[in-house]
């Protein structure tokens, strides 16, 4: 029973004794560790600064609306962005997008959330050929709405992609930043 006990304490004095000479090794790694956790914290920071809020950008820019086509916007689900639009779930993580629902103006705003900025450049794509829809669309039927058709605000910045069809491109552009 002795000899148990006195196996038991060797055994955990030699423990002890390795893991105090590793303790004492280069200080390096501690500095390391410290140093790769510093710039993931700055990293985490940075995406956090150019994060946007898509709903505040879509809201601002509704707000911007003339009150009377204010009143007319309607937001869209994602199986009506999909069906209308031509953007898929499966390329965003959030969308906002107000359409007017009368059909008598092109008046729209679409801000999407891409899961990467590859899905981004598929998103800015559907939404050229949306425009390129309306132009078609818009032609003959009221020929007033190319001035906006004819100069959207379209921006596509990291993973966020945003459109404006209004008859106030410059406020647009202020808002969407």
């Amino acid at each position: 029973m002795r000899s148990k006990k006195v196996i038991c304490a060797v055994m955990a004095a030699a423990i002890i004794t390795s893991m105090a000479f590793a303790s004492c090794g280069s200080s390096s790694s501690t500095a390391d560790a410290s140093s790769k956790s510093s710039a993931s914290t700055t990293a985490v920071e940075t995406k956090e600064k150019t994060a946007k809020d898509i709903s505040a950008i879509a809201n601002s820019l509704k707000d911007a609306l003339d009150e009377k086509i204010k009143g007319t916007m309607t937001q869209y689900d994602d199986k009506r962005i999909e069906k209308m639009i031509g953007v898929k779930p499966d390329l965003y993580t959030k969308a906002v997008c107000f359409v007017d629902a009368s059909g008598a103006s092109a008046n729209e705003i679409d801000c999407f959330e891409a899961k990467d900025e590859n899905s981004a450049k598929e998103i800015e794509s559907a939404l050229k050929t949306r425009i390129e829809n309306q132009k078609t669309a818009f032609k003959d039927y009221v020929p007033a709405e190319m001035t906006k058709l004819n100069d959207p605000v379209l921006k596509v910045e990291g993973n966020y992609v945003f459109l404006s069809l209004s008859d106030d491109s410059s406020k647009a552009k202020e808002i969407i930043g």
